[in-house]
Parts: C-alpha cells; sequence; structure tokens
C-alpha cells in the first residue's frame, strides 16, 4: 500500500495492549499466588478461575521494559501525528496497577525507565531534525486534568474549571486552555514537571502516590511545506486515567471518598461510551455524560489513531479486578475509527489539481468524440443530448485548439489575479497583526489607567474618611471645651460666694466679740480676745482647705483648657492639609480620566481600522474563492488559520546519525524544526547553516541546544 493511500480516509481499529506488573508487598503476603497465563511473547491472557482466554494486539509480561512497551504501542502513533494524523495513547486499569509508570515513568529523565510522555518527546524532535529542510514546525503543549469533574489547567492552576467546546474547523477541544509554545526537549520537560507538581495526588492503602484525576497532555504539531505552502495539523494526546478503587481496600474517607466516587462515575461514563459504540443496538453514544468521554470524542470513534495500554496486576487478591480490566479492553479492541489526514491544501496545490482535472476534461471529450464518429460510421445512432457533451470534433481540430488555448490563457490570467490577491492577502495580514499589537497596547495601557484610577478613588476615599474621622474630634474636642468652660465659670462664682460668705461670717463675728467686749469687765476683755483669737482660727481651718483645693482644681481646669486649645489648633491644621490633599487627588483623578478617554478614542479607532482590515480581507477572501471556482467549477478553498511563521535556522544534528525515536518514513520526509517566534508563540524551523553543539541540560542526551538554530527561548531572538 503506498503513502498516499494510507493518508486517505480509512477505518482502523484502536490498538489495546496488556501489561501487567509485579506483585507488590500486600499481595505477596495475601497469598502470592497468580491469578492468569500470561506467554513469554503473545496476544492472549488466560484466566483459568473463568476458563475465557482474552486476545489483544500484544501481551507484555511483569519483566517487559518500558521501551519495549513505548515501541509498540506508542511509537507508531508518534509518528503518524509528525504526519498529520491525530494519535491517542491512553492508560486504563484499577489503582496501584501501574499506569502513571506506564505513561510517565518514575523519574522523566532517567533513559531507562521513563514512561510513554518523555520519551514522546525525543522522538517528536528526531522526526523534526531529521525532516526536509523546506518544512517548518510550530509545537505546543498543553496539560490539564479532570478532578471531580472539572477541568483544571496545570499549567495555569487559576483555571480551575475550564469548558469543553466544538465547532466544525477544530473538532472538540478545551476553551480557554494555556497552550505553551516549545522550541526544545527541555521546555517541554520544564511544562511536565509544573504539571506534575499541581496534579491532585493521595496516600491511599493500595498506593502511596494514587492519582486522584485523570491527566491530559495535549501536544499540537502544525507543519508547513514552504514550496508548495500547504499545512498539515497533527494533535496527540497522551491520557493517564485515575484508577477505579473499591473502598474496602483503599480505604478511602472523607475527601478521599468523595474522589473515588467520581473517578468511578467517569470511567463508569467511559465504559458506558465503549459498550454503546460496540453495540448496534445503542443509538446514541453518550459522550457527554462526563467531562473524561466528551474530551475522548475523537479518540474512541472519531478522527485519531488511538493506542490503549491496560495494566493489570497478576495477583489473585485482585483477580476481579483484572478480568474486569481485561473485559473493558476486549470491547475497546472492537471500536472503529475513521482515521486521515488533517490537511489544508494550499493555492498552489489547487491550481495543480486544477490544471490535472482540465487536461483529463479534455481528454475524456476527446475520446468521447471520437467514439461517437465511431458509433456513426458503423451506423449505430447517437443521441443528441449525448452529442452536445463533446466539445471538441474530430471534423473541427483548429476550432478545438482555439478554444484549448483560449481557456489557458483565461486559466492563466485568473493565475496572475490570483497572485496579485495573495500578496495584497497577506499585506492585509501583516497590517492586521500590527494592529493587533496595537489594539494589545492600548488594552493593556487602559487596564493600567484604570487601575491607576481606582487606586487614586480608594486613596480618595481613604483621606475622605480620615477627615470627617478628624471634624468628628474636632467637634467632640469643641463640645468638651465649652463644658470645661462652663465648668471652671461655675467654679469661679462659687469661690466668690464662699469669700462673701467667709467675709459676712468674719464681719458679724467682730460685732459680737465687740458687744461682749463692751459688756464685759478689763480682765474678762484680754480672756475674750484670746479666746476670740483660737475660735477665729478653728473656723478659718475648714475654709482655707476648701479654698486651696479650689484653687489647685482651678489650676488643673487651667492647664487642660489650653491643652484642648492647642489640640483644636492642631486638628484644624490637620483638616486644611487634607482638604488640600483631596483636592491634589480630585485633580489627579481628573487628569486620568482624560487620559482613559484618550485612550479609549485611541482603542475605537483601532477597532474601526480592524474591522476595516478583516473586512477588506473577507473581500479577497470571497474573490479568491470565487477566481478558483470559476475555474475549476465550484472547488472550494479551506481558510488558512495557522499562525504566520517567522523563519529560524536548520536543525541538523552534529552525528548526522538518526535519532532512537524515529522512523526511517518520518526520518525520510517527515518534518523540520522551526521556532517562529511570533508575538505569543514560538516556532520550530528546520534551516541552520551552523550547528553549535552543547549537552543538554538534564544529562541525559547528548544532543546540541537550541542555540544558533531555534533562537532565545525567553526573547524569540535569533542567536
Amino acid at each position: 500500500m503506498s503513502v498516499k493511500d494510507i493518508d486517505d480516509p480509512h477505518e482502523e481499529s484502536i490498538k489495546v495492549c496488556c501489561r501487567f506488573r509485579p506483585q507488590n508487598n500486600l499481595e505477596r503476603q495475601q497469598s502470592g499466588k497468580i491469578c492468569c497465563d500470561v506467554p513469554e511473547i503473545g496476544t492472549t491472557v488466560y484466566v483459568p478461575s473463568t476458563d475465557h482466554t482474552f486476545v489483544y494486539d500484544r501481551v507484555f509480561r511483569w519483566d517487559a521494559a518500558q521501551k519495549e512497551v513505548y515501541d509498540y504501542a506508542a511509537k507508531p502513533i508518534i509518528n503518524a501525528v509528525l504526519r498529520g494524523f491525530n494519535g491517542t495513547v491512553f492508560a486504563y486499569g484499577q489503582t496501584a496497577s501501574g499506569k502513571t509508570y506506564t505513561m510517565e515513568g518514575p523519574d522523566i529523565e532517567d533513559q531507562v525507565y521513563q514512561g510513554v510522555i518523555p520519551r514522546m518527546v525525543w522522538s517528536i524532535f528526531d522526526g523534526i531534525y531529521h525532516a526536509d529542510e523546506h518544512i517548518e514546525f510550530l509545537v505546543k503543549v498543553s496539560i490539564v486534568e479532570i478532578y471531580n469533574e472539572r477541568i483544571r489547567d496545570l499549567l495555569d492552576p487559576k483555571k480551575d474549571n475550564l469548558k469543553v467546546h466544538e465547532d466544525k474547523a477544530r473538532g472538540v477541544f478545551i476553551g480557554e486552555v494555556t497552550e505553551s509554545y516549545v522550541g526544545c526537549e527541555q521546555e517541554i520537560f520544564e511544562a511536565m514537571r509544573a504539571g506534575h507538581y499541581n496534579r491532585s495526588m493521595a496516600v491511599t492503602n493500595m498506593n502511596e502516590h494514587s492519582s486522584r484525576s485523570h491527566l491530559i497532555f495535549m501536544l499540537t504539531v502544525e507543519q508547513k511545506n514552504l514550496h508548495d505552502r500547504s499545512v498539515k495539523v497533527g494533535k496527540l494526546h497522551l491520557v493517564d486515567l485515575a484508577g477505579s478503587e473499591k473502598v474496602a481496600k483503599t480505604g478511602a474517607s472523607g475527601e478521599r471518598l468523595d474522589e473515588a466516587k467520581n473517578i468511578n462515575r467517569s470511567l463508569s461514563a467511559l465504559g458506558n461510551v465503549i459498550n454503546a459504540l460496540t453495540d448496534k443496538k445503542y443509538t446514541h453514544v453518550p459522550y457527554r455524560d462526563s467531562k473524561l468521554s466528551r474530551v475522548l470524542q475523537e479518540s474512541l470513534g472519531g478522527n485519531a489513531k488511538t493506542s490503549l495500554i491496560i495494566t493489570c496486576s497478576p495477583s489473585v487478591f485482585n483477580e476481579q479486578e483484572t478480568v474486569s480490566t481485561l473485559r473493558f479492553g476486549q470491547r475497546a479492541k472492537m471500536i472503529k475509527n475513521v482515521v486521515k489526514v488533517n490537511h489544508e491544501r494550499s493555492a498552489e496545490e489547487l491550481k495543480v489539481l486544477l490544471e490535472k482535472k482540465d487536461l483529463n476534461l479534455l481528454e475524456l471529450r476527446s475520446r468521447i468524440a471520437s467514439l461517437e464518429q465511431l458509433l456513426r460510421s458503423r451506423g449505430v445512432p447517437v443521441p443528441e443530448d449525448m452529442g452536445s457533451l463533446a466539445v471538441a470534433q474530430p471534423a473541427k481540430p483548429d476550432e478545438s485548439r482555439e478554444s484549448i488555448a483560449e481557456m489557458m490563457d483565461h486559466l492563466q490570467d485568473k493565475r496572475l489575479e490570483l497572485k496579485e490577491n495573495a500578496e495584497r492577502i497577506s499585506e492585509l495580514n501583516r497590517a492586521l497583526d500590527e494592529s493587533t499589537r496595537q489594539l494589545r497596547g492600548s488594552d493593556e495601557a487602559k487596564q493600567r489607567l484604570m487601575a491607576r484610577i481606582m487606586d487614586a478613588d480608594n486613596e480618595r476615599e481613604k483621606t475622605e474618611y480620615e477627615r470627617d474621622e478628624q471634624r468628628c474630634q474636632v467637634e467632640q474636642i469643641m463640645h468638651e471645651k465649652q463644658a470645661l468652660g462652663g465648668e471652671i465659670e461655675e467654679l469661679h462664682k462659687h469661690s466668690q460666694s464662699l469669700i462673701q460668705n467667709l467675709a459676712a461670717a468674719e464681719s458679724s463675728r467682730d460685732a459680737a466679740l465687740v458687744a461682749a467686749a463692751n459688756a464685759g469687765g478689763a480682765g474678762g476683755v484680754m480672756e475674750s480676745a484670746s479666746d476670740r483669737e483660737e475660735r477665729h482660727k478653728d473656723a478659718d481651718r475648714p475654709l482655707k482647705k476648701k479654698v486651696s483645693q479650689l484653687d489647685k482644681n482651678l489650676e488643673q481646669l487651667t492647664v487642660m483648657y489650653h491643652k484642648l486649645v492647642a489640640q483644636n489648633s492642631g486638628l484644624k491644621v490637620e483638616v486644611s492639609e487634607s482638604d488640600k490633599k483631596i483636592q491634589r487627588k480630585d485633580q489627579r483623578i481628573a487628569q486620568l480620566e482624560r487620559n482613559l478617554r484618550e485612550a479609549k478614542q485611541k482603542y475605537e479607532k483601532l477597532l474601526t481600522q480592524c474591522a476595516n482590515l478583516t473586512a477588506a480581507m473577507d473581500v479577497m477572501g470571497r474573490s479568491k474563492n470565487n477566481i478558483l471556482n470559476s475555474t475549476s467549477g465550484g472547488a472550494g478553498v479551506r481558510r488558512n488559520n495557522i499562525v504566520r511563521p517567522v523563519r529560524g535556522g536548520v536543525a541538523q544534528r552534529l552525528d548526522g546519525t538518526e535519532g532512537p525515536g524515529v522512523d526511517a518514513d518520518v526520518a525520510a520526509g517527515g518534518p523540520n524544526v522551526a521556532a517562529a517566534f511570533a508575538p505569543a508563540d514560538r516556532r520550530v524551523s528546520a534551516s541552520m547553516q551552523e550547528p553549535v553543539s552543547e549537552p543538554s541540560p538534564s544529562g541525559t542526551r547528548g544532543r546540541e541546544n537550541s542555540r544558533g538554530r531555534l533562537g532565545d527561548p525567553l526573547t524569540g531572538l535569533r542567536v
């Protein structure tokens, strides 16, 4: 079968491989017996307890190496992705059966024990490095997990509830997922480490590192042929499913129990999808029953080459779960996918096909005319409607040649017009990109201005609040001042009244003493004077104490009054300063609002320019389609939605040999890397003149790094 026949749409079954792991300590403690017969190299698994033999594409024993599993189960899918197919590799099995070990391995940088995903990275870039120089690539990576029926982006954990969408152009896809553009192997490994760090893991009785979510690693390879401008897009999904659990064995409780319920529910929905695809009684396939089956819709019964690795325990302790997994794999093997290359033909290819069809049409019409002439020469009547099909009559060769020449001239004119339109479209694309960048800059400036305005508003509100508090304090101090003033006045009045009373009492006593002196004798006068002096002193003591206490109170009140006056004056100064600050803030806010209005005007102007450019591009696209329809009789052209590439350098290996992860067919005609760094992406290109040999950062591969051929991965500039 030729490559062209293989690339045409065709039906093929899902490849199913079974892998057994060695027994763990718990299983050895239980009994240590094996529940099934597994040959050294074979495709069957025999279970004596059920007397049933399960047949798969390949069965791997517990002593099988990681490389052996990868070479058979996953590497053909990787090579197909490099040819433009969609591919999926996923592992299914009970908890602690070896799914994560198979897909990731204990260490992604260990050459012996690394799993499918890290080996895929080397195979992808080996195929790219050995591709033709006129092939240009774009490689992007996304990693998500499905945890409790919520899709979470592991490269940006803030996105924790992504939605699944579907359209005719992209098929089923996850909206708003982070797509990281990569230019070398280590960048993918860094993304894998970040995703593994953010993944939900927990400890159960069955597994110390139990995956509590379904991991989906998505890699997209877009390749563009610089000769005929054709584009191929291959999408790869590598899925590490969470294991089905029995609560009695795992000992899950609380949050772990809720996770186990959601895991078993999604795996049950996946089983229902497989049953519906393999049983003709079902008229509806319930892809939408879970997020997992919805994301894997193209992989199960759609346009994708799919490989399923079922992982099992050989111990009698887990015999029931093992038999259930084996039945799942046997049902999945019956699914048929219709696969085809995701190929977008360029205008040059369409013109070549149009020329071939025109030549075939002329040959067929000439043959019809010759056959009609033969029939007439032998007396066989020819219907008139069939005779009208013959454009080139044998009796008029000159007329036929003239019509052909006229058609060729018309075709040449259309080609020139198509070329001009293509150039105009490319110019409009460049203008649209520039306008998009300006629009993005305006958006960022607008956001910065809005943030500054919000900060200024918050600060103004804070200042106003402080000013109101200070006003309240001033009013309270004024009330206290008035109250203290009233108390001081009352004390003054009270002290004056006491002094007046004291003076009146003294005058009355003096009068009484004078009267007593006049009435008594001379000796009595001396005695009464001394007595009078003592009585006077006894009467003055309490009055003096009260007057001294009142004087002290008056002094304290006077001091407090002066303090309140000083505090009041200070608060007045602070209030005036706060008013000035508020005025300055108001002026600043007014200035920011003016800047925001100007930015909005620029933003609206850029939006208008983008709309005009888009309309012009649509007009050019319609004219281009009309030209092609007029020349090919209605043949349409698909719209090119790939990011416009920026050429880099050629990626060559110093030893000139083929890498360990590439097949001969991929090395001969497969893709080449191009890291074309557009404003938001990185492209991998395959043209470099001076390869630079550097050790890989991980120390696991002795390949040259991307300096000098892929550009600086941070700035996008060529080194």
